[in-house]
This record gives C-alpha cells, sequence and structure tokens, in this order.
C-alpha cells in the first residue's frame, strides 16, 4: 500500500543500524509514500553524519545535544560552534533533539535545563523549529519552555497525561506520536488522540527505535510510518481513506518545520564557497533575463525566497549567533537588492565588521534612485569591498536585459558608480557573460570607468 504523501518526522538515519543497507531503507520508504523524512540527531558526529544523509537525498535534518549526550565541560564551547556550524548546512532545518530525560538522567537536571534553554534560545535567535525530547519529564519541559515562543515546538515521542497534553495543546506545540500508538496494551496514548487538534498531531518512527507492530523485536524504518498513520485514522474516523489521513499529516509536518509554502522559512544566510551570504530580502527593482529566480527557489538546496522580509531582529540575532568569523567574508546579496533594507544593512555589516569580519555589499547600484547622495556614502562605508552588477554596455541594453522598474535607472547605475568609485573602497564591476550582454562594448566601458570588470 502506498500513500500520496508521508512524512516521517523524527527518524535517526545517522545510527549504525542503517550501515548496510541505507540506500534500500530509503527507497523502500519512498515506495511506502513518505516523501519527507526528518533527522534529527544527538551531538556532533550524529548532526553530521544526518546532514551529509539529508543531502545525499534530499531530505531533512536538525543538530543538537541530545539530555542524555551533553558535551563535557571542558569541551563545551568549543562543540557549541561546531553545532552551529552544522546548522548552516542546507538540509538542516531545525534544533533537534534537545530537552530533558530525567527516566535515565545521565547528566543532573541542572546542567539538562541549562542545555535546554540554550537550544532554546538558539532556536528562536535563528527561527527554527525546535524538536525537544521529554522522557519522564514532560512536566519538568512545559516548565522550561517559555510561554510564549516565535518558533514551532516539536514534542517528540509525547508521554504526557491528559492534563500536561492539555496544556501543550493550548500552547499550540506540535506532538509526535510512535509506534507505541500500536500496541495492544498502549491505552493511556490512544486515549490522548482526541485531545490533540488534527492539525497538531505528528507521526513519526524513532527508527530504529519503537517499532510499530506487527514489526515488535526488529529494527524499525520510515517505510513503517503507515502502520502508525492506520492508527490515528481509527482513532480520528475510520471511514477517512488512509491517503487522506497520512496527507493531514504530512502537511502538518511540513507546517511544524517550516517547509510548508503558508510558513516556508527562507535562509538569511548561507555558505557559498569560502564565503557566508546574507539574504535580507526577496525584492529587487530588476527582473534580469538571467536572474536564478526566474527558475529556481534558492541556490544549492538553500531555500531562499522570502515570503516577507525577515524581521529586522532576526536578522542581527541569526548574524550574532553564526561563527561568522569562520569565513573569509560576509557578502550581503541574497535573493534580491539588499540596499532595499539599507538601515539594516548598515547595521548588520557594522555588526560583522566589529567582529573582525570582512564584508562585501553585491548590488545593482540603483540605490540612488532612493537614497541621497550622502545616504549612499555612508552606506559604502559600512564595507570592505563593493560588487556592482553592470550587465549592460548603455541603456537600451540595460533595459533589454535588466527590465528594471526603476525610472532612469542606467544613469542612476551610472551615478552609484561615480560615488562608489569615489569612497577608495575596494570596488568591482560584474557581468553575466551569458546573458546576450555585448561583452566587448562592456569590457570597453569598464576600461573607461578604470574598473576592475568580473565576468561571471
Amino acid at each position: 500500500m502506498s500513500f500520496m504523501l508521508g512524512f516521517d518526522s523524527h527518524c535517526h538515519l545517522h545510527f549504525n543500524h542503517f550501515d548496510e543497507d541505507l540506500d534500500a531503507v530509503v527507497e523502500n520508504s519512498r515506495k511506502a509514500g513518505i516523501s519527507h523524512i526528518l533527522i534529527p540527531s544527538i551531538d556532533i558526529e550524529t548532526a553530521e553524519i544526518s546532514a551529509d544523509i539529508a543531502e545525499k537525498y534530499n531530505l531533512y535534518s536538525a543538530a543538537a545535544f541530545h539530555p542524555e549526550h551533553l558535551p563535557e565541560e571542558s569541551a563545551e564551547e568549543v562543540e557549541w560552534l561546531a553545532l552551529k556550524r552544522v546548522l548552516l548546512r542546507p538540509n538542516t532545518v531545525a534544533v533537534g533533539e534537545t530537552g530533558l530525560d530525567y527516566h535515565h538522567c545521565t547528566f543532573k537536571p541542572d546542567k539538562q535545563r541549562r542545555w535546554f534553554r540554550r537550544h532554546t534560545e538558539l532556536a528562536e535567535a535563528l527561527g527554527y523549529p525546535l524538536v525537544v525530547h521529554s522522557r519522564g519529564a514532560e512536566s519538568a519541559v512545559l516548565k522550561e519552555l517559555p510561554t510564549s515562543l516565535s518558533v514551532p515546538v516539536i514534542l517528540h515521542c509525547w508521554g504526557g497525561d491528559e492534563s500536561l497534553t492539555d496544556i501543550a495543546v493550548s500552547r499550540d506545540f506540535y506532538i509526535g506520536v510512535d509506534g507505541p500508538l500500536t500496541y495492544r496494551k498502549n491505552n493511556k496514548l490512544r486515549r490522548l488522540i482526541p485531545r490533540i487538534p488534527g492539525d497538531r498531531l505528528l507521526v513519526e518512527t524513532d527508527s530504529p527505535f519503537l517499532p510499530p507492530e506487527p514489526f515488535r523485536g526488529r529494527r524499525n524504518e520510515p517505510a513503517y510510518t503507515r502502520f502508525i498513520t492506520m492508527g490515528i485514522r481509527e482513532l480520528w474516523d475510520g471511514s477517512m481513506s488512509i491517503e487522506n489521513t497520512s496527507y493531514i499529516l504530512w502537511e502538518n509536518a511540513m507546517r511544524a518545520y517550516r517547509l510548508h509554502p503558508e510558513n516556508r522559512r527562507a535562509d538569511i544566510v548561507y555558505r557559498y564557497g569560502d564565503s557566508l551570504y546574507v539574504n535580507l530580502t526577496s525584492r529587487c527593482q530588476n527582473n534580469c533575463s538571467f536572474c536564478i529566480r526566474r527558475s529556481a527557489d534558492g541556490i544549492s538546496s538553500y531555500y531562499l525566497k522570502h515570503k516577507e522580509d525577515p524581521a529586522e531582529s532576526l536578522v542581527l540575532s541569526t548574524i550574532e549567533a553564526f561563527p561568522i568569523e569562520d569565513f573569509t567574508e560576509l557578502v550581503f546579496c541574497g535573493f534580491g537588492e539588499p540596499t532595499l533594507r539599507s538601515d539594516l544593512l548598515m547595521k548588520s555589516a557594522r555588526a560583522a565588521g566589529a567582529r573582525g569580519v570582512k564584508t562585501r555589499l553585491n548590488t545593482n547600484g540603483l540605490c540612488t534612485s532612493f537614497l541621497s547622495d550622502h545616504q549612499v556614502m555612508r552606506l559604502l562605508h559600512c564595507f570592505d569591498s563593493v560588487s556592482i552588477s553592470l550587465n549592460a554596455s548603455g541603456t537600451r541594453e540595460y533595459n533589454r536585459i535588466c527590465l528594471s522598474s526603476v525610472e532612469d535607472s542606467w544613469e542612476h547605475l551610472m551615478k552609484f558608480i561615480r560615488l562608489a568609485k569615489n569612497t577608495g573602497i575596494d570596488t568591482q564591476l560584474s557581468v553575466v557573460k551569458n546573458s546576450g550582454v555585448d561583452l566587448q562594448r562592456v569590457k570597453a566601458l569598464a576600461e573607461r570607468l578604470q574598473m576592475f570588470l568580473r565576468i561571471r
């Protein structure tokens, strides 16, 4: 039996249980209709492996320290930075799994709570969903989580009683249900399902653990998601088709992990080569014939198309949270024209500069249409270098290729080039060679302007 769409929202494909047949496991899940899988991690090693798997198979991963796998005190800051580096990877979309485990209590509760708070604050700073482990600590987890969070919270393999479930539901948390739902004697969990709104329930396998009936005693895998889904269908409405049940649960997980078109999270920062790029906006005054935005919503598996401009506080907290010092430069480019958010652009560049990071502005040079010369000069002096998209040799060619909404766009571009040149800041022009531009004429223009031209 196969479903139209399915999402195993919590599956540990990074464990060595899958070393021998991971290709087959992923293929079996797809044959079973599981179109999406989220792979949480428990430490740095598994976070890296999960990210590798997610990128190889076009899945998703999360990164965090599990409460049973917290760093040793002497390595805390080194490992915390390493975790943030994993969160920069393109298919890593959540912080998790973190939380509290009072069943095994490998670490003292105080240490667990400190790390749980640290993960929660990081998820908020980055705008990432938070995946929460709560074994034997459901009440404590609800107390630790702030009453108001700006990111989705997924309560993995939830084991709270009815009153705690009601509290979780009242706070709009998502609740993950696993294989034990299918166990004959687990009436406690089955009684909870009707208390959980249909749009807040997630199906997860927690593979390789917690296999559903009839696979108890064997290795669990994401293809078995369907058995948990069938159990939910019977508790919701036995007459609903399994395809519809699976689709509802798929949509829930897509929203929980901010992958759904309704709430899709666009990456504010993304890696490209040795540089880190900042994506402030998807707005642009031009609709260039060669622009990647015409054919894609991102670059190298990063999703960059903002539904609306990200909040200033989120942009600044993201830059603050990530180890930007790892990169040769911080480039303000993104999926739109960064100068359209000039105030935030300057604040962000100054924040990076204060940490000793080199900054570069990639721009279409049209900000002179809405900023004064003085404002343009102030903006430029926030950067170590500037790259200006030329892409034409004159007005007619620019209008044909760049399709600008700005009146007198070529004149504004030329004015910006002069201002940038006068700053003394390292400034270059760029042109896309397969855009239909007359390269010889553009090269001649760059020579007259006495500026370096980079051909892309």
